[in-house]
């Protein structure tokens, strides 16, 4: 996301700190430390760009669905720190003003598109100083989603995924959406969920289903595989005994991970996809033929390294997918 940058802030407020803070009130916050609780809310970071309309709009009718107030989040980030020799001669009341009304005015904007959309919606509004990604996980810590916009001109872009999106989609402890720039928020009613037979996989199928669920839709589960070999012969005819025999035990093993979450949600239609290809590239590929409102993939969590902390196929189907990419954590 492009953010907001100040130009300097109050001393006093150098990390994600609330500001200036409007909130309907402490029944809207939830307590039990869990994140998804019924009182959680949906997290948008707004930042006065293109982006800040389609992530209120996701955000919004996400929080609808479910019943959740809606948190809109702006952070400003200092540029440089005063010294207090300068900030006796009176410059920092002025630009710290300055720079709480702009984000003011941006957060009441969102606000106002919300209320348009979802007039019934329940809808705080955050400014705080500090950097931007520090200020959404620390407004996210109690959410039950974290939505955040980015933009996809350039490959180093791609690559990069912003200063704000790529530690948030790292450290947050809910759910993260990743909303494309320039996409019309749509029902979640066509799920594509990537999944690799693994426990760490039942994460982002059990966030699907229970998107789909609050939406109407249904989910399909799709596995890549590459390079297989039976009886010391690389498998490679599509087709043949032993190409069906793969993809046979992988939708098998499949199963054996999605079917007890599936049992928790008997309305939600669930399909399994089994296909030839690296794991990104199928859920990419599959997601645009079936048009897919939302596409759910898995974060690793664990490492010491930020770029090994959100797995490389996460990564790849943020950078790639044409609609909203949700990291289930």
């Amino acid at each position: 996301m492009t953010w907001v940058m100040a130009a300097a802030g109050p001393p006093e407020h150098t990390g994600g700190m609330a500001d200036d803070v409007t909130r309907p009130g402490p029944a809207t916050r939830d307590t039990t430390g869990t994140g998804r609780g019924v009182g959680a809310p949906v997290v948008a970071g707004v930042d006065g760009s293109p982006a800040d309309d389609p992530v209120t709009d996701w955000a919004a009718d996400e929080a609808a669905r479910t019943g959740r107030p809606l948190r809109l989040v702006h952070a400003i980030e200092p540029g440089f720190q005063l010294t207090p020799y300068e900030a006796v001669l009176g410059e920092l009341p002025t630009l710290s003003e300055g720079m709480r009304d702009i984000g003011r005015d941006l957060v009441a904007a969102a606000a106002e598109r919300v209320t348009a959309r979802r007039p019934d919606l329940v809808v705080e509004q955050v400014v705080a100083w500090g950097p931007p990604a520090a200020v959404l996980l620390d407004e996210a810590d109690d959410a039950a989603w974290l939505v955040l916009g980015v933009h996809r001109r350039s490959r180093l872009e791609r690559v990069l995924m912003g200063s704000v999106a790529r530690p948030a989609l790292v450290h947050a402890r809910c759910p993260v959406a990743v909303v494309p720039a320039g996409h019309e928020a749509s029902a979640p009613r066509r799920v594509v969920v990537g999944v690799d037979a693994s426990p760490g996989s039942v994460h982002a199928v059990r966030l699907a289903m229970e998107t789909a669920a609050a939406a109407g839709g249904s989910v399909t589960c799709v596995l890549g595989w590459t390079v297989e070999v039976i009886d010391g012969v690389v498998v490679t005819e599509p087709g043949s005994p032993h190409w069906v025999a793969v993809e046979e035990r992988y939708e098998h093993l499949v199963h054996e991970a999605v079917d007890p979450v599936a049992a928790a949600h008997p309305d939600v239609p669930i399909d399994v996809v089994v296909r030839h290809g690296g794991a990104s590239q199928v859920v990419v590929e599959l997601a645009d033929e079936l048009d897919a409102d939302l596409v759910v993939v898995g974060s690793r969590g664990r490492g010491g390294f930020v770029g090994l902390l959100l797995g490389s196929v996460s990564r790849r189907v943020i950078e790639h997918a044409a609609t909203v990419v949700a990291v289930a954590h």
